[in-house]
């Protein structure tokens, strides 16, 4: 594949991305046009993860002091 072809592709993917999570209030439109919105979901998503990733970081530095 071409480079720029690969660049476009991962553009739009990003423009998706940035879409899906933007709220369309933010906008004071209502339509699924301007956002679905799941910047909650993904940030119930981080919440949800931060502990058990901050049980493996302690856990890998306990095994890296031990060394």
């Amino acid at each position: 594949m071409n480079n720029v072809l690969k660049i476009l592709i991962g553009v739009v993917i990003l423009l998706v991305g940035v879409w899906m999570m933007v709220n369309p209030a933010w906008y004071g439109q209502n339509g699924w046009v301007y956002g679905l919105n799941w910047w909650i979901y993904t940030l119930d998503i981080i919440k949800g993860a931060l502990g058990p990733v901050l049980i493996l970081t302690g856990i890998i530095v306990v095994w890296i002091s031990k060394m």
